[in-house]
Protein backbone atom coordinates (compact mmCIF):
# COMPACT_ATOMS: atom_id res chain seq x y z
CA UNK A 1 0.00 0.00 0.00
CA UNK A 2 1.47 3.44 -1.11
CA UNK A 3 0.98 6.47 1.63
CA UNK A 4 -0.12 9.18 0.35
CA UNK A 5 2.41 12.13 1.28
CA UNK A 6 0.99 15.29 2.67
CA UNK A 7 2.10 19.04 1.72
CA UNK A 8 1.61 21.91 3.80
CA UNK A 9 1.36 25.24 1.90
CA UNK A 10 1.29 27.07 5.32
CA UNK A 11 -1.49 30.47 5.25
CA UNK A 12 -2.15 32.58 2.33
CA UNK A 13 -2.67 35.47 4.26
CA UNK A 14 -1.32 36.74 7.42
CA UNK A 15 -3.59 35.79 10.06
CA UNK A 16 -4.03 37.59 13.22
CA UNK A 17 -5.14 36.13 16.28
CA UNK A 18 -6.22 37.93 19.83
CA UNK A 19 -7.37 36.18 23.02
CA UNK A 20 -8.49 38.69 25.73
CA UNK A 21 -6.86 37.99 29.01
CA UNK A 22 -7.36 40.13 32.46
CA UNK A 23 -3.35 39.71 32.71
CA UNK A 24 -0.43 42.92 33.61
CA UNK A 25 1.49 41.18 30.76
CA UNK A 26 0.66 40.75 26.49
CA UNK A 27 1.94 37.37 25.01
CA UNK A 28 2.91 37.99 21.64
CA UNK A 29 4.00 35.40 18.70
CA UNK A 30 4.73 36.06 15.30
CA UNK A 31 5.10 33.29 13.32
CA UNK A 32 5.88 31.76 10.12
CA UNK A 33 6.24 28.92 8.02
CA UNK A 34 8.99 27.07 8.78
CA UNK A 35 11.23 23.77 7.93
CA UNK A 36 11.04 20.07 8.19
CA UNK A 37 13.76 17.38 9.63
CA UNK A 38 14.56 16.90 6.07
CA UNK A 39 15.49 20.24 5.04
CA UNK A 40 18.97 20.93 4.56
CA UNK A 41 18.61 24.33 5.01
CA UNK A 42 17.87 23.56 8.80
CA UNK A 43 21.59 24.08 9.75
CA UNK A 44 21.43 27.17 8.26
CA UNK A 45 17.89 28.07 10.50
CA UNK A 46 20.01 26.93 13.74
CA UNK A 47 22.52 29.61 12.71
CA UNK A 48 19.94 31.93 12.36
CA UNK A 49 18.13 31.42 15.08
CA UNK A 50 21.46 31.71 17.25
CA UNK A 51 21.99 35.35 15.87
CA UNK A 52 18.58 36.27 17.23
CA UNK A 53 19.25 34.29 20.63
CA UNK A 54 20.32 34.71 24.10
CA UNK A 55 21.92 37.85 25.84
CA UNK A 56 23.82 38.64 23.10
CA UNK A 57 21.58 37.78 20.39
CA UNK A 58 19.45 40.23 18.23
CA UNK A 59 16.23 40.22 19.88
CA UNK A 60 17.38 40.65 23.36
CA UNK A 61 19.91 43.77 22.35
CA UNK A 62 17.68 45.26 20.52
CA UNK A 63 14.41 44.49 22.05
CA UNK A 64 14.83 44.55 25.91
CA UNK A 65 18.31 46.38 26.33
CA UNK A 66 17.86 49.13 23.73
CA UNK A 67 14.18 49.39 23.71
CA UNK A 68 13.45 47.92 27.18
CA UNK A 69 10.01 46.76 25.63
CA UNK A 70 10.32 42.94 27.02
CA UNK A 71 10.41 41.05 30.22
CA UNK A 72 11.19 38.18 28.05
CA UNK A 73 11.92 37.67 24.15
CA UNK A 74 13.45 34.69 22.06
CA UNK A 75 13.07 33.14 18.76
CA UNK A 76 10.53 30.32 18.57
CA UNK A 77 11.52 26.84 15.69
CA UNK A 78 10.36 23.33 15.45
CA UNK A 79 11.09 21.26 12.61
CA UNK A 80 8.31 19.13 11.76
CA UNK A 81 7.85 15.58 9.38
CA UNK A 82 5.31 17.55 7.12
CA UNK A 83 5.63 20.93 8.56
CA UNK A 84 8.07 23.52 10.68
CA UNK A 85 8.08 27.02 12.04
CA UNK A 86 10.09 29.94 13.06
CA UNK A 87 9.48 33.43 14.84
CA UNK A 88 9.70 34.90 17.64
CA UNK A 89 7.98 35.49 21.44
CA UNK A 90 7.85 38.50 23.37
CA UNK A 91 6.36 38.89 26.85
CA UNK A 92 6.03 42.70 27.20
CA UNK A 93 3.22 45.56 29.12
CA UNK A 94 0.44 45.89 27.25
CA UNK A 95 0.75 49.29 25.80
CA UNK A 96 4.41 48.14 24.25
CA UNK A 97 2.62 45.46 21.90
CA UNK A 98 2.50 47.03 18.91
CA UNK A 99 5.80 48.50 18.90
CA UNK A 100 7.02 45.20 20.00
CA UNK A 101 5.43 43.66 17.18
CA UNK A 102 6.87 46.17 14.68
CA UNK A 103 10.33 45.88 15.96
CA UNK A 104 9.98 42.59 15.82
CA UNK A 105 9.47 42.38 12.37
CA UNK A 106 12.21 45.17 11.90
CA UNK A 107 14.75 42.63 12.95
CA UNK A 108 13.43 39.91 10.70
CA UNK A 109 13.30 42.96 7.71
CA UNK A 110 16.93 43.56 8.59
CA UNK A 111 17.73 39.59 8.15
CA UNK A 112 16.47 39.90 4.65
CA UNK A 113 18.16 43.32 3.79
CA UNK A 114 21.61 43.05 5.11
CA UNK A 115 24.04 40.77 5.45
CA UNK A 116 25.28 39.10 9.15
CA UNK A 117 28.51 40.08 9.97
CA UNK A 118 31.39 37.74 10.18
CA UNK A 119 31.46 38.14 14.28
CA UNK A 120 27.93 37.59 14.80
CA UNK A 121 28.29 34.30 12.80
CA UNK A 122 31.53 33.42 14.34
CA UNK A 123 29.54 33.50 17.64
CA UNK A 124 26.43 31.44 16.60
CA UNK A 125 28.74 29.13 15.08
CA UNK A 126 30.65 28.60 18.28
CA UNK A 127 27.92 28.64 20.39
CA UNK A 128 25.96 25.64 18.24
CA UNK A 129 29.36 23.66 18.09
CA UNK A 130 30.05 24.03 21.79
CA UNK A 131 26.26 23.04 22.88
CA UNK A 132 26.33 19.94 20.15
CA UNK A 133 30.06 19.06 21.56
CA UNK A 134 28.92 18.42 25.10
CA UNK A 135 25.68 16.99 24.37
CA UNK A 136 28.00 14.34 22.65
CA UNK A 137 29.44 13.28 26.10
CA UNK A 138 25.98 11.00 27.05
CA UNK A 139 25.90 8.38 25.43
CA UNK A 140 22.22 9.01 25.70
CA UNK A 141 22.06 11.89 23.40
CA UNK A 142 24.04 10.27 21.29
CA UNK A 143 21.60 7.19 21.30
CA UNK A 144 18.76 9.13 21.08
CA UNK A 145 20.22 11.32 17.74
CA UNK A 146 21.14 8.22 16.07
CA UNK A 147 17.79 6.50 16.73
CA UNK A 148 15.36 9.64 15.98
CA UNK A 149 17.67 10.63 12.97
CA UNK A 150 16.81 7.08 11.41
CA UNK A 151 13.20 6.95 12.92
CA UNK A 152 12.87 10.25 10.31
CA UNK A 153 14.58 9.11 7.48
CA UNK A 154 17.84 10.65 8.30
CA UNK A 155 21.51 9.25 7.49
CA UNK A 156 22.01 7.23 11.17
CA UNK A 157 25.36 8.88 11.77
CA UNK A 158 23.60 12.60 11.19
CA UNK A 159 24.45 13.84 14.58
CA UNK A 160 28.20 13.21 13.86
CA UNK A 161 28.64 15.97 10.87
CA UNK A 162 26.70 18.48 12.51
CA UNK A 163 30.09 20.30 13.04
CA UNK A 164 31.08 20.53 9.58
CA UNK A 165 27.15 21.45 8.26
CA UNK A 166 27.05 24.59 10.76
CA UNK A 167 30.77 25.50 10.12
CA UNK A 168 29.84 25.31 5.94
CA UNK A 169 27.10 28.26 6.47
CA UNK A 170 27.87 31.16 5.24
CA UNK A 171 26.38 34.97 5.22
CA UNK A 172 24.41 35.24 1.55
CA UNK A 173 22.79 31.38 3.15
CA UNK A 174 21.35 33.33 6.27
CA UNK A 175 20.08 36.02 4.13
CA UNK A 176 18.96 34.12 1.04
CA UNK A 177 16.77 31.73 3.49
CA UNK A 178 15.65 34.84 6.25
CA UNK A 179 14.28 36.05 2.85
CA UNK A 180 12.40 32.81 1.95
CA UNK A 181 10.94 32.39 5.37
CA UNK A 182 9.86 35.87 5.89
CA UNK A 183 8.47 36.61 2.70
CA UNK A 184 5.63 34.66 3.62
CA UNK A 185 2.73 35.46 5.33
CA UNK A 186 2.71 35.79 9.18
CA UNK A 187 1.04 34.03 11.69
CA UNK A 188 0.30 36.80 15.07
CA UNK A 189 -1.00 35.40 18.02
CA UNK A 190 -1.39 37.92 21.08
CA UNK A 191 -2.76 36.70 24.50
CA UNK A 192 -3.11 39.76 27.00
CA UNK A 193 -5.71 42.71 27.84
CA UNK A 194 -5.20 44.79 24.66
CA UNK A 195 -5.09 43.78 20.89
CA UNK A 196 -2.14 45.53 19.59
CA UNK A 197 -2.66 44.54 15.89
Amino acid sequence: RQEKSFVFTGPSKPIHLFESSNKEQSHIIMGYKGLTFSDPNRYILEVLQSILSGQGGRLFIELRDKASLAYSVSPLRLDGIDAGYFGAYIGCSPEKGKKALSMMQAEFDKLCQQKVSEEEIDRAKRYLIGRHDIALQKTTSVGSSILFDDIYGLPYDETFRFTERIADVTASQIQKLAQSIFSQPSVISVVGPENPI
